[in-house]
């Protein structure tokens, strides 16, 4: 009964980690954002080359790698403000919050920049259709393609598809970034 205890008390005098949630999501949620920008109008602005891959979808993968080391900063920013040790767990769950205010503020300016730039969504969409109709692919599966990425392309403003695809896929990589930063990190129980 005493560890049990014992450990209780330990984990009611750790020190709250959500300034380190917020400090790390902010920052991270305006890098996504900005870098998700630069890669929508070099996509936009690049002429039409046919080719299915370009480098701008690897713009858009960096832009995905970037935003999984928030839970990384955050554990740093929390291991360092409070000289404390931080299990797996702790690291994860830290993690985890980061990639869900990242998501937040991606989509709070996301949207933000709707009003901006109404018609940003539609020269995407112009742009990969245009880059589509310049692949040598037949004429059925050239429409195909075309029409599925439209849809998609249109559905994806919506505040419930960001949520859809960007809390799990921020909130699973930093997990992983927190649960990396508790261990590097982290001061070391002894």
């Amino acid at each position: 009964m005493d560890e049990v205890t014992e450990q209780q008390a330990e984990q009611n005098n750790q020190p709250s980690y959500w300034t380190s949630v917020g400090i790390a999501g902010v920052i991270f949620g305006i890098i996504v954002f900005a870098l998700s920008l630069v890669t929508s109008y070099a996509m936009i602005n690049s002429e039409p080359s046919g080719s299915l891959f370009s480098p701008v979808q690897l713009l858009g993968i960096f832009v995905c790698l970037v935003g999984a080391f928030g839970g990384m900063l955050a554990t740093w920013h929390y291991a360092n403000e409070y000289n404390i040790s931080i299990k797996l767990g702790k690291g994860a769950l830290i993690g985890l919050f980061t990639g869900i205010c990242i998501t937040v503020v991606y989509i709070v300016f996301n949207q933000i920049w709707q009003f901006i730039d109404p018609d940003m969504t539609q020269k995407a969409i112009d742009s990969v259709i245009a880059n589509f109709e310049a692949s040598d692919l037949p004429d059925a599966q050239k429409q195909q393609m075309i029409d599925s990425t439209v849809q998609s392309m249109r559905g994806q403003n919506s505040i419930g598809t960001q949520l859809l695809y960007n809390l799990p896929m921020y909130g699973i990589l930093n997990v992983f970034t927190g649960m990396i930063g508790a261990k590097v990190f982290g001061k070391q129980e002894g």
